[in-house]
């Protein structure tokens, strides 16, 4: 199966809740209403029994945070990236780690870094912020001022 033939079958089921683009046959990109992710990724291992989450990555918008998810079948050369945003201030997505146990980690650390909360995530711990860190501090968050920061612990900055 390639990406447009998998891009219409996903349209099929999912109507305007699913955008798709093939760049290739070998990559499609997805636009998920996160309302139906977990339906969509369903779906994805319905047509395709060996697909598995390779990593997933955020990225710091104006107005929100958005989520892709990475995903690749065993066995066929085909990348299937799902996006779902989250508005700002507080971002708040669906957990992909409730339904597939590879995404566990990786939500943790978009949560750390970018302030997404992943609703329904089995393990919502913080994974990798430093402790002097608080929790409605991200780092990777584009209004993440350093130098406020550092003041804050009782550093002064460098730069």
């Amino acid at each position: 199966m390639d990406a447009e033939c998998l891009g219409n079958r996903l349209t099929e089921k999912f109507a305007d809740r699913v955008e798709w683009t093939a760049r290739s046959k070998k990559r499609l990109y997805l636009r998920v209403d996160p309302a139906v992710l977990e339906e969509v990724f369903g779906a994805l291992r319905s047509e395709l029994p060996q697909i598995r989450l390779c990593t997933s990555t955020g990225l710091d918008t104006r107005g929100g945070v958005e989520v892709f998810h990475h995903l690749s079948p065993y066995g066929l050369p085909l990348v299937v990236t799902l996006k779902i945003e989250g508005r700002k201030p507080l971002p708040s997505l669906p957990s992909l780690g409730r339904i597939h146990s590879a995404a566990i980690f990786i939500e943790r650390e978009i949560s750390d870094f970018l302030g997404v909360d992943f609703v329904g995530h089995p393990d919502p711990r913080r994974l990798l912020k430093a402790r002097a860190f608080g929790d409605d501090v991200h780092p990777l968050r584009r209004d993440f001022d350093v130098r406020e920061f550092k003041r804050g612990i009782g550093e002064e900055p460098e730069f």
